[in-house]
């Protein structure tokens, strides 16, 4: 769940930073450009989840070597837990990666269409995700503030950045 929330999340925000001006503007966005930044955007999320998820399977392996032998010896890192580690990494980046497309892409694509359209789907995705992660009324609110605002920052840091347009 954590990698859902985060790779849409992710994924929202920086396609949306990173297109805030052609979307305020007015000017639509190519489907091939649209295409070509979700994924630029996943694959760096991918790549950036892996890293963190390894480092700290890594860390967790060494500190279970640590505790079983009260040394480190390294030997931990070339076992089956260690493979089954990296392998969870790997699901994990590939989880980011899918995640981080369909946010990038629930933008985009609509935004290669018609620049307000991109707009409108910004809105409905955080509606949709606030539904979807809300538990209970408060829980939506609290949701729609958090994403609201998430999205609003994304598009001012876009605007701001030398890439708008």
């Amino acid at each position: 769940m954590r990698y859902a929330v985060l790779g849409l999340l992710d994924g929202i925000i920086t396609a949306v930073g990173l297109t805030s001006g052609a979307l305020i503007s007015g000017h639509p966005i190519g489907l091939r450009e649209a295409v070509a930044i979700a994924v630029v955007v996943a694959t760096v999320d991918g790549l950036t989840s892996f890293v963190a998820e390894y480092s700290h399977q890594r860390a967790s392996l060494r500190d279970m070597e640590y505790r079983i032998s009260l040394r480190s010896t390294g030997r931990i890192l070339r076992s089956l837990v260690h493979r089954r580690a990296l392998t969870r990494s790997l699901r994990s980046a590939m989880l980011m990666f899918l995640w981080s497309l369909a946010g990038a892409s629930s933008v985009l694509i609509p935004a290669s269409i018609k620049a307000a359209f991109g707009l409108y789907a910004l809105g409905a995705v955080v509606l949709a995700a606030s539904v979807g992660l809300a538990r209970s009324p408060a829980e939506l609110g609290e949701w729609l503030i958090m994403l609201s605002a998430a999205a609003a920052i994304g598009l001012a840091v876009g605007l701001l950045s030398p890439l708008a347009t």
